[in-house]
């Protein structure tokens, strides 16, 4: 999770915004940038349970196994670690909802409060694509900036450009977990578009091309 940037005046406006994508897609990369531009919250639910993992609590060695399979995180674990972001009224989520279930809860807790989403940005990028993408990724063990071999490689081989720390693959990003969490993608979490299409708030774009680019089509669609 990180709060950063600083919001013009016309984008002051208290956004609530959701990422869905499938892992690998760049999400994270685009909520981080949106997040900034907006200065509101970028919440991923995956660095939350990572921090928990982290630090060996009680959640953290509940949900480290189904992490590292690439299954999925029980929703009442989920939804207790992120319901003070949304009470706060200002978001963007990367990683949530992840089910049917979820937004479903996720409109409740929001209509209890007289909130409700802003949009969906959908994140589509084809699946082999995102095997190759991903086995060539690493991720900063301290401050969790990723980085690709290929696509986007560090300044210095395995040092992290903005803080130093040590560049590390993920086990959740080998290829053969990769391909289990794009099955679990698939059946669980593709669903929710449909849910959200019905609502009107699905914004699609491609994961393909330059990151900043893609940054300022959704923000035009946002603004």
């Amino acid at each position: 999770m990180d709060i950063s940037g600083a919001a013009s005046s016309a984008d002051s406006h208290k956004k609530r915004i959701v990422v869905i994508g499938p892992p690998g897609a760049g999400k994270g990369t685009q909520a981080k940038l949106l997040a900034a531009r907006y200065s509101v919250p970028h919440v991923s639910t995956g660095d939350l349970l990572r921090e928990h993992v982290g630090t060996n609590d009680h959640i953290g060695r509940d949900v480290q196994f189904l992490m590292d399979s690439g299954n999925l995180v029980p929703d009442e674990i989920v939804v207790g670690l992120i319901k003070d972001y949304i009470e706060g009224g200002s978001f963007i989520f990367d990683g949530f909802p992840r089910t049917v279930k979820q937004a479903e809860t996720l409109d409740a807790i929001l209509g209890s409060l007289g909130m409700k989403l802003d949009k969906v940005v959908y994140v589509t990028i084809q699946d082999e694509i995102i095997v190759a993408r991903m086995s060539g990724r690493q991720t900063c063990a301290d401050c969790g900036a990723i980085y690709n071999r290929e696509h986007n490689p560090s300044l210095k081989e395995g040092l992290c450009n903005i803080c130093g720390g040590l560049l590390r693959v993920r086990d959740d990003d080998s290829a053969p977990v990769v391909k289990r969490r794009l099955n679990t993608y698939h059946a669980l979490t593709e669903p929710i578009i449909d849910y959200y299409r019905r609502k009107g708030l699905v914004y699609e774009i491609s994961g393909l091309g330059q990151i900043d680019e893609i940054t300022a089509r959704i923000a035009a669609e946002l603004d």
